[in-house]
């Protein structure tokens, strides 16, 4: 009989049950993993709430890990059993038409990495294969699991491509993707980053982590704000990540002319955005969009935290065990926290 495990299983908007579930064996290529630590990330909160597009439930969520492995699939030479690990929740194929031009995040073979909210999980071959690595002793295992927020955002830094001097405005501060901005435009010498949010709590842990200006949205406009702080001009580059039609609308009336918005927050399939099309084109607007990150991104969002460029620590705010996913989930809903550890083991 095959061994049991617990597993936080999502079974429609705001429905998750804590299930016994067999404990599943790595087949060829593959990697058994036991989870240490999973944290929660929008994309838990967007599921949680709405469903997910690509997976009909029922099925076990959460992506953001860090483990040790305890089984080994046939055929895999670069992990051995006891290694400590953590991936990102997809790997691109490599050979079909985007990868061949580079962009493997848009992949036609995308194979996904659920199933963190778990006691153990699998790793798929092509994920085992491109975008898992070793654990170093020194990182903890949860600073470890938000490699896969920070690939993103790693490719979402090199398309918008920030030069020295230049005004960062973020909408959505204060969330996990927010934070990991903020940090990386630092690095690439943003004068100044302007973080716009609702939340007091979490605008704070922006301003910590080197924010020059907060805009709390419900208290001041955030046009009018951005406006008054850029000398009437308007930031150089907007991060959208509130992901609502609203915010999408407004970053292109925070950004300059000559500015570019990349829009990170994603919306449900079929909304419609309207936006002034003679500012965009005659103020020559760039506006970009992104989904996910290649390998590439994987490995050097990897070595951002192992060498301690980005602190991840301040967006990790408790610990709860997995009966208690929902809650976590309900304080990322409340604005109480940036994100949560969930620990698996009890």
């Amino acid at each position: 009989m095959a061994k049991k495990m617990l597993a936080a299983v999502y079974l429609g908007p705001e429905k998750i049950e804590l299930n016994t579930v067999p404990i599943p064996e790595p087949a060829a290529g593959e990697l058994l993993v036991k989870v240490r630590a999973a944290t929660t990330c929008g994309t838990d909160v967007k599921t949680y709430r709405r469903g997910h597009p690509k997976f009909p439930p029922p099925f076990i969520f959460g992506h953001e890990f860090g483990g040790d492995i305890v089984k080994v699939g046939k055929g895999v030479e670069r992990f051995r059993e006891g290694m400590r690990v953590t991936a990102n929740v997809f790997a691109e194929c490599g050979e079909c038409f985007y990868c061949k031009k580079g962009q493997g995040n848009i992949c036609a073979n995308l194979v996904y990495n659920f199933g963190a909210f778990a006691e153990y999980m699998i790793l798929p071959a092509s994920i085992v294969r491109r975008t898992t690595f070793e654990i170093p002793a020194h990182i903890p295992y949860a600073h470890a699991a938000l490699l896969e927020p920070l690939v993103t955002v790693v490719h979402g830094w090199h398309k918008v491509a920030i030069q020295p001097g230049e005004i960062v405005a973020i909408i959505g501060a204060g969330g996990p993707i927010s934070l990991l901005f903020l940090q990386l435009a630092l690095r690439a010498g943003a004068n100044q980053v302007i973080a716009i949010g609702h939340s007091p709590a979490r605008l704070n842990v922006a301003k910590k982590l080197g924010a020059t200006h907060l805009v709390n949205a419900k208290e001041a406009d955030t046009i009018t704000t951005v406006r008054e702080l850029t000398h009437g001009y308007g930031a150089d580059v907007v991060f959208e990540c509130a992901g609502t039609k609203q915010t999408w609308e407004t970053s292109v009336d925070v950004v300059r002319r000559g500015g570019r918005v990349l829009w990170f927050g994603g919306l449900p399939g079929g909304t419609k955005v309207e936006i002034d099309a003679a500012r965009v084109h005659y103020g020559e607007i760039a506006l970009l969009n992104m989904h996910g990150g290649t390998a590439e991104d994987a490995r050097e969002a990897f070595d951002l935290i192992v060498s301690g460029a980005i602190n991840v620590a301040p967006l990790l705010n408790g610990v709860l065990p997995l009966e208690q996913v929902e809650q976590a989930l309900k304080k990322m809903i409340a604005g109480d926290v940036v994100k949560m550890v969930i620990t698996p083991e009890s």
